[in-house]
């Protein structure tokens, strides 16, 4: 503890905050110590009281340059992946594409699948996909922005203005939007109790 702050730390998943996301990631309370008693018990959420999103909500990028299909090159990079000594034998395309907003993290050597969730979306993670319409497409900036829930009206401001890749990174090295709101939600309930303790 640094002298002159009272703080609290724990561990909570975006997933358990109205997002489609696992994300786990350490967060930190801290207050000066002039504003608390000398036990500091602030309790962290443990959920979202806002309006959860579904996968699909957030995966709706129209952009038909995103579809990841046979045209392009980076299809038969693909192609070979999932006959690497990791995936052979254990995948086929038609099965892949068969279920709806199926998720697929292309890590450097072993496929991982997700269903009603992404995998932690990361600022150097561009190797995403998801089915749609019963087609590979890759995950876009816009949609990570809706993955870390950050409102769609502020996410549409920057689509077009700033590059996907750029989106990407941004979003990747963003906290997700309602951890954010219910911590602070949870320290403003902390020091109204306070006050009117006293």
């Amino acid at each position: 503890m640094k002298q002159g702050i009272r703080d609290k730390a724990k561990v909570l998943n975006s997933l358990d905050f109205g997002v489609p996301q696992m994300r786990e990631r350490i967060y930190f309370v801290g207050v000066q110590k002039e504003l608390v008693d000398d036990d500091f018990n602030y309790e962290f959420p443990t959920k979202y009281s806002g309006k959860s999103e579904r996968l699909e909500e957030c995966l709706i990028e129209s952009d038909e340059t995103l579809i990841f299909d046979e045209k392009l090159p980076a299809y038969q990079t693909f192609y070979k992946y999932l006959d690497n000594k990791y995936n052979k034998g254990q995948y086929n395309i038609d099965e892949l594409i068969s279920k709806e907003y199926r998720v697929l993290d292309t890590r450097q050597s072993d496929l991982r699948i997700y269903h009603d969730k992404t995998p932690t979306l990361r600022r150097g993670r561009h190797g995403i996909l998801y089915v749609r319409d019963g087609r590979f497409r890759k995950l876009s900036g816009y949609e990570a922005l809706l993955l870390q829930k950050f409102p769609k009206k502020y996410a549409d401001k920057v689509r077009g203005n700033i590059s996907n890749i750029k989106l990407l990174q941004q979003a990747g090295n963003a906290m997700t939007s309602s951890v954010i709101e219910e911590i602070a939600r949870n320290l403003m309930y902390y020091f109204r109790s306070k006050k009117n303790e006293n």
